[in-house]
């Protein structure tokens, strides 16, 4: 092998390297444990160069002169597409920190709010706990396997450097699903909570010297963390099972 084609051997591994990274960096930057919160920016583009080194042979990618031509044209088309990955892979995230800041809500903690570090914004204490709640079972039954198959099956749906398109309209899908599901995983506690309005009601309309609203929150937190409790080795944790067997679903939502 001579010079030239040593050169070009590298500018071409060089050119998969870096379309494979703009696929799998928004993952470290929108998965709750994988962004800035907890891993540091020294670290984590290293790990995702690493991750992608072990990617570029995933799959045969015929590299030609249109794609010297149209580089950051097809750059950008990797970004969107891991976009839209991470989109799909955050759902469950997203939807137990809706479910966290509905309960808080609904029990007036909302005063407790603080930076969550994993996520970056203002976010309620049970926010942050189901965020974390939801990081862990997905780890613990498999997820950063989900998440190579996911990778897995987004090459094979749009491989790097070809021409895909995007189902942007099916988004308002995606948002309809988030907040449907958190609504769904929060109306236990909703539901125990409205019943505990009501009962404080009466209580404070036929025992008006005590106040009720200096007890309602004590009281209301009680009822919600027991519903919690009940609900947390069923429900929450068989959905975000659930998810786990969801993303041919969710990536096919998106990219045809």
């Amino acid at each position: 092998m001579d010079i030239s084609s040593w050169f070009e051997s590298i500018h071409v591994f060089l050119i998969l390297l870096n379309g494979v990274f703009f696929r799998l960096a928004p993952l470290f930057f929108f998965l709750p444990f994988l962004n800035n919160g907890i891993i540091s920016p020294s670290i984590r583009i290293p790990v995702i160069f690493l991750v992608a080194s072990g990617l570029i042979t995933s799959g045969k990618v015929d590299i030609g002169s249109s794609v010297f031509e149209h580089v950051y044209f097809l750059m950008f088309k990797e970004i969107i597409v891991g976009l839209l990955l991470s989109f799909c892979l955050s759902l469950p995230f997203w939807i137990f920190h809706a479910v966290g800041s509905i309960i808080d809500n609904q029990r007036g903690a909302t005063l407790s709010s603080s930076i969550d570090p994993a996520n970056g914004v203002d976010t309620s204490e049970l926010a942050k706990f189901f965020n974390l709640f939801s990081a862990v079972v997905f780890l613990y039954s498999g997820g950063m396997v989900f998440i190579l198959e996911s990778i897995q099956l987004s090459y094979n749906i749009c491989p790097l450097f070809s021409q895909c398109s995007f189902r942007i309209s099916n988004i308002l899908t995606f948002l309809t699903l988030l907040a449907s599901q958190a609504v769904i995983l929060a109306s236990p506690v909703m539901i125990v909570l409205l019943l505990s309005e009501v009962l404080l009601g009466v209580l404070s309309r036929f025992a008006p010297q005590m106040n009720a609203f200096s007890v309602s929150l004590t009281i209301k937190s009680l009822l919600a963390i027991f519903i919690i409790f009940i609900c947390s080795s069923t429900i929450y944790f068989s959905k975000v099972q659930f998810f786990l067997g969801e993303h041919k679903f969710f990536t096919n939502l998106f990219v045809r």
